[in-house]
């Protein structure tokens, strides 16, 4: 399956690289360099933008393995922010259960994500709601 990440905008803009992927794990890097804010740590917008886009991916794979077709949109998310960061940091974005169809015949899914600093510990946590809504609209 071809992925659709390359072609989001800010994921290109702000240096974001996917490192792995599968339906169970999304894996991305995010560089300090380009992302910085006014005190010279990663900025908080860098690291949210990062985290969606891991959980998207997450699904896209998820949806790619069950033969799913249609387009993810983000539903809503909640994201905690723990410590600045002053490195580059990892996210890393997984499901909290299995997809499931909702009332309306498109397919929910619940993700976690967590940024992790070079020293591996966690600096923000995200959990957001994803829909796969088909089929796909066609550029």
């Amino acid at each position: 399956m071809k992925t659709r990440l390359a072609r989001i905008e800010p994921y290109r803009s702000l240096a974001f690289s996917e490192t792995s992927a599968s339906p169970a794990e999304v894996v991305m890097a995010v560089p300090l360099a380009g992302n910085r804010n006014d005190k010279g740590s990663m900025f908080g917008g860098s690291i949210y933008s990062a985290m969606v886009l891991a959980a998207w991916r997450l699904c896209e794979e998820c949806a790619a393995a069950e033969g799913r077709d249609g387009d993810i949109f983000v539903k809503d998310s909640s994201i905690s922010f723990l410590r600045p960061v002053w490195s580059d940091v990892r996210v890393i974005a997984t499901l909290i259960k299995a997809p499931a169809e909702t009332r309306r015949g498109n397919v929910a899914f619940e993700a976690t994500v967590d940024a992790i600093d070079d020293q591996g510990r966690r600096c923000a946590s995200m959990q957001g709601s994803f829909r796969l809504v088909g089929p796909k609209h066609e550029d």
